[in-house]
This record gives structure tokens, sequence and C-alpha cells, in this order.
């Protein structure tokens, strides 16, 4: 399975049925357990606005009018077209003011996913994504890369930061060159450890990045000396064997 990047929920916490899921190219939309992928290259824009409903609008209207004229006209009994003048119009009025949207445009297609969530955490979610989405093609030469635990990685899918538990070990985040990555993968693990691989341009690292020589290996390898911004992974991918790490699978 692909790893995540980034999850956001549409409603309360933990809603597995209503979420956003950012893969490394993909936008996966979860909206009441159906779900539906976007190719981040196809969409166009995406924004929160406030979208009135339809039908509790116009069947609030509609029963609002005939509630008012049987009141009017002295039709049934008065209280109860009363209560009932109140009840559509509360209905309408809820219709009026809406809830709130994600607007998804996608080439001439426009999707709409009403929400509940957190607007900071949307927020964020949203500006994290669309920078992901106009991001330049990383240089070759800047990208190193970082083996990570499946477990580590996947407790940390809300946050637009990721934090290895060497930074508090050793101070720094482990990564190595490509031309080291197999090496590191045959001497620091296991053949049944699930991993995850983390493909990073460290020209948009936001914490400090020493290069510094490991004695022990006689080469140079990227410190990464705090927590990693997701912003600057540019490849994402699970380990399952040594295969996984062939030169010619990592674009």
């Amino acid at each position: 399975m692909q790893p995540i990047l980034l999850k956001c929920y549409l409603g309360k916490g933990g809603d597995a049925q209503n979420m956003l899921v950012l893969y490394d190219r993909i936008l996966v939309v979860i909206f009441k357990g159906k779900r539906v992928d976007f190719p981040l290259s196809s969409i166009k824009g995406l924004v929160i606005s406030r979208k009135k409903l339809i039908i509790p609008l116009v069947i609030g209207g509609i029963g609002t009018c005939f509630s008012w004229l049987a009141l009017s006209l002295g039709w049934y009994h008065y209280q109860t077209n009363l209560l009932l003048v109140f009840l559509f119009f509360g209905w309408m009025y809820y219709g009026f003011i809406g809830k709130d949207g994600l607007e998804l445009l996608e080439g001439k297609d426009r999707h709409v996913f009403l929400i509940k969530a957190n607007h900071f955490v949307l927020n964020t979610f949203l500006k994290f994504t669309k920078a992901r989405m106009y991001q330049a093609p990383a240089q070759r030469e800047s990208i190193s890369f970082h083996l990570s635990s499946k477990k580590d990685w996947e407790a940390q899918g809300q946050s637009t930061l990721y934090k290895h538990p060497s930074l508090e070990s050793e101070g720094f985040i482990h990564t190595s060159y490509l031309s080291e990555l197999r090496t590191t993968y045959e001497q620091y693990f296991k053949p049944d450890d699930q991993l995850v691989l983390l493909g990073i341009d460290l020209s948009k690292v936001e914490a400090e990045v020493k290069i510094n020589e490991v004695p022990s290996r006689g080469t140079l390898f990227p410190h990464i000396y705090g927590k990693l911004n997701k912003s600057a992974i540019v490849f994402l991918r699970a380990i399952e064997s040594a295969q996984d790490l062939d030169f010619k699978t990592i674009e």
C-alpha cells in the first residue's frame, strides 16, 4: 500500500468515512464512505466556500408560504398552523445559511463536499496540498533519502512535520544519497522490517542541514538538525524488500 503523506478529517476527528488523504501524487477524498481519487496534476483549484442547502431551502420556503396562507385564512387549527410556520421558516433559514463546503475544480468539473472540519486544520492541509501541486521538480543531485519505520511514519499522518526518534537520541535525522541507500538499508534494517522511503529535496528543508562525513562508511551523509517539513518530501514509497531500492525504481 502506498504511504500517506498527510491526512485531514472532514468531520469529527477519527471519522474515516469523511476525510482527505494526500499521497505522493494523488489527493483522495472519502465522503460518506465513498472514495474519489484526484491526480494532483488534474486539480485546478481547492477552496472552502459557503454552500446553500437547496432541499431545505425549497421545501422550507414552500411550507412557510402554505402554512402562512392556512394561518391567515383560518384553515385547520390556529396553533398548529403557527407552529408549522415557525418550523418551515426555520428549515428555510437553515437552508439559506447553508454549510461550509470544499470545492474542488478538476478541468471543467466541479466537485463539492460538505464539511464540519476544524477550519485551521483543513486550511493547513489545503495550503500544503496546493504547494505540492505547483512545486517545481527537484534537481536529482539535491535529493537525499531517509528510511522510516512504517509505524513511526503513520503515527504522524496528520502533521506537516516529521520527527524521527534519532532527533532526540542523536540530535539529527539521518539521510543518505542514492549511492549509499542500499548499503544503509542492508546495514541497519532487517528484510522483514516494514519501512517507508522518503525522498527529500534538501534545498527545501527548513531545518538546518549539514553534510557530515561518517568515518565508518568513508563518505558524506546529509543530516537534518530539526523536524523535517513534509513539503520537502518529493518521493514517498513503501519498502517491502531490497528490490524496492533498486536504482532503476527511484524516480
